[in-house]
C-alpha cells in the first residue's frame, strides 16, 4: 500500500500475532516442525471446544496415514468433512492444527477427519496429494463405523490445505457435497505483486515464494485458478483474508469457478491474517468467522447432493 494507513487487525488478532512471535526460534525444518507442535496448546490459550477427539491410522502402501476425529455428537448419519491442515506444504500437522478444527466440528456440527499427508520435501506433491486422495477413500468406506452420511461428506482446509482439498474434490467430485476452503494458496506464480507489497504481520512475500519454489521443485503441478477441469465440483464457499498476500487468489477462484457453473460464494474477512484459524482462541472476531463459514455450508451439509 502507497499512502493509506494499513487495514486495522481484527479483535484478537494482535495477540495471537505476538503469541506467534514469541515462539522459540528454531534451526532448520525439523525443528520448525517440533515446535509446532510444542506450542499449539499455548496458542489456543485454553479455548476448547465441546468435542470428543480420538486418532487413528489408514493403511495405505508402504505407510500409514494418521488422522485426528474430532466428534461433536449428535444423532448417527451426520455430516463429515475431511481436513486438510496448512503450513507451506512442508509445516503444520493435525497437532499444531488441533484448535481449528475442534472448533470447526463444534461450529458445523459435523465429524472432522484432519489428515496429517506427507509433508514436502521428504516427498513429492503429488505423494502428499495422493494421502489426501486416499484419506477421503478411507471416510467413504468407513462412513458407517463413523457415524456418518456416506452422502454428506465435505472436503476443506487452509492455506496450502485448500489447494490438497480443491485437487481432492476433483478427483472424487461426485461424491463431495460441498467444499470450504481458507484463506487458499491457489494461483502459485511467484511474481504476483500482491506478494512483494504484503502487509501481513505473518506472511511475506518472500515466504509465499519459498512455498511455491518448493512445491515446482516437488512435482506440483498446475495451479487451481489454471485448471481445466472446474466444471462439476461441488458448491465451494471461499473465505478470503484482508490482509493475507493471498486474499486475491481467492476472489479469482471464486470467479473462475462461477464461469465454470460452480455454485460458489465468498467471504471478505475484514481485519483478518493469513492462518487466522489458528487465533480462535484468543480472537473472538476469528471465532465469528469460522462460525460464518459453518453457516455457509450448512445447507449442504443437511441434505446429499
Amino acid at each position: 500500500m502507497t499512502g493509506d494507513a494499513a487495514p486495522a487487525l481484527a479483535d484478537g488478532i494482535a495477540r495471537y500475532v505476538e503469541l506467534f512471535r514469541a515462539q522459540p526460534l528454531a534451526k532448520d525444518l525439523e525443528t520448525m516442525r517440533l515446535l509446532g507442535d510444542l506450542t499449539a496448546e499455548r496458542l489456543a490459550q485454553g479455548y476448547s471446544p465441546a468435542v470428543d477427539r480420538y486418532d487413528t491410522y489408514i493403511a495405505a502402501p508402504g505407510r500409514e496415514i494418521p488422522v485426528r476425529v474430532f466428534d461433536p455428537g449428535g444423532e448417527e448419519d451426520r455430516p463429515a468433512i475431511c481436513y486438510f491442515h496448512g503450513g507451506g506444504f512442508s509445516m503444520g500437522s493435525i497437532e499444531s492444527f488441533d484448535i481449528g478444527c475442534a472448533a470447526l466440528a463444534e461450529a458445523s456440527g459435523a465429524v472432522i477427519v484432519s489428515v496429517h499427508y506427507r509433508r514436502l520435501p521428504e516427498v513429492t506433491y503429488p505423494a502428499a496429494q495422493d494421502d489426501c486422495d486416499r484419506a477421503f477413500a478411507w471416510l467413504r468406506r468407513q462412513a458407517d463405523a463413523l457415524g456418518v452420511d456416506a452422502r454428506r461428506l465435505a472436503v476443506a482446509g487452509d492455506s496450502a490445505g485448500a489447494l490438497f482439498a480443491l485437487a481432492t474434490a476433483a478427483q472424487a467430485r461426485d461424491a463431495v457435497c460441498c467444499q470450504l476452503l481458507f484463506y487458499g494458496t491457489f494461483a502459485m506464480d511467484p511474481a504476483r505483486p500482491a506478494y512483494s507489497a504484503s502487509i501481513d504481520p505473518l506472511l511475506s512475500g518472500e515466504r509465499v515464494r519459498a512455498y511455491i519454489e518448493l512445491f515446482s521443485r516437488c512435482g506440483g503441478h498446475s495451479a487451481p485458478i489454471g485448471r481445466s477441469d472446474l466444471a462439476g465440483l461441488p458448491p465451494t464457499h471461499i473465505v478470503a483474508a484482508e490482509l493475507d498476500p493471498l486474499c486475491g487468489e481467492g476472489l479469482e477462484l471464486a470467479e473462475r469457478l462461477r464461469a465454470a457453473g460452480v455454485r460458489v460464494s465468498l467471504r471478505h474477512a475484514d481485519g483478518m491474517i493469513h492462518g487466522f484459524l489458528r487465533a480462535v482462541g484468543v480472537s473472538a472476531a476469528a471465532r465469528v468467522e469460522l462460525a460464518r463459514a459453518a453457516i455457509a455450508v450448512r445447507p449442504y451439509l443437511e441434505r446429499a447432493r
